[in-house]
């Protein structure tokens, strides 16, 4: 009979790094920010920047834009090589971080820095201000929403535009896809990361509620956490309204950020409204 085997000392360390209910997923972006551009379609960027620029010229607005929701400025930085003062606001303070580097890299500058979009208060005003990659779900409670617009209205110029990039939900309650690997990537440091997603819909009360079970290896260690934040469900007419009611006037809808993504319900993955302040 042989002995038992001894683990080897290159065995993995498994620690649970504990779990988040609500907060937006700040600790979910803390822990992925690093490797955030890199987890996601990188034609995400080249399209976005594309479908932006092709807004700004048909709209005839100047060069100041504000991106309250700007995350790694990953989507602003080829706007800022075209010529545009990009200001970029985030509330995580991680991807502000990797935002300063990626500037830094890409050898421009611009002013970005920690706020949150519903106290943003920066003294001045914007030809667009962007909130994009479902930020604006975030704000499940109606005070938050209307705090908000409000911020948004006060920081742009008259007949500037408003270009809110939110998650279509009602393609999602119509083709449920709420059990999923969300995330399978390994970094060229080794890092492996894996999310799953464990969501669930609240009709009746309009939200949605996304669980992210995420497992990061590096080296010999293995962290596990679970994140929890609910997300406001918006529908096309209810959105307008509230533009209109916060003093915006809606122009146009689209189903991505990129040209040619016709909007339509059931189908389109994002809901992208441009809108005019009145």
């Amino acid at each position: 009979m042989k002995g038992r085997q001894r683990s080897s000392d290159s065995s993995l360390r498994v620690r649970f790094s504990g779990s988040e209910h609500g907060k937006a997923h700040a600790r979910w972006y803390r822990i992925i920010a690093e490797h955030y551009d890199r987890l996601y379609d990188p034609r995400r960027v080249t399209r976005a920047s594309a479908f932006l620029r092709y807004l700004f010229h048909r709209h005839a607005i100047g060069r100041d834009v504000l991106d309250v929701a700007c995350g790694t400025f990953a989507i602003d930085l080829p706007l800022v090589k075209r010529g545009y003062q990009v200001v970029g606001r985030d509330r995580s303070e991680a991807m502000i971080r990797v935002a300063r580097r990626n500037l830094q890299t890409a050898g421009v500058t611009a002013d970005v820095d920690r706020a949150e979009m519903q106290s943003l208060h920066l003294g001045r005003r914007f030809d667009a201000l962007l909130c994009l990659g479902t930020a604006f779900n975030y704000l499940a409670s109606s005070a938050d929403v209307h705090k908000a617009l409000r911020n948004f209205r006060d920081h742009i110029r008259p007949k500037g535009l408003l270009v809110l990039d939110l998650t279509n939900f009602d393609a999602w309650i119509q083709h449920p896809n709420n059990v999923r690997a969300e995330v399978d990537y390994r970094s060229v440091d080794g890092t492996k990361i894996a999310i799953f997603a464990f969501n669930e819909q609240d009709v009746r009360k309009g939200i949605h509620h996304a669980r992210f079970l995420t497992v990061v290896q590096r080296r010999h260690r293995t962290d596990i956490g679970f994140d929890e934040a609910p997300l406001r469900i918006w529908k096309k007419e209810e959105l307008a309204r509230a533009l209109r009611a916060a003093g915006f006037r809606p122009l146009e809808w689209w189903g991505d950020l990129r040209l040619g993504a016709k909007y339509e319900r059931s189908q389109s993955p994002r809901i992208v409204s441009v809108s005019s302040s009145r």
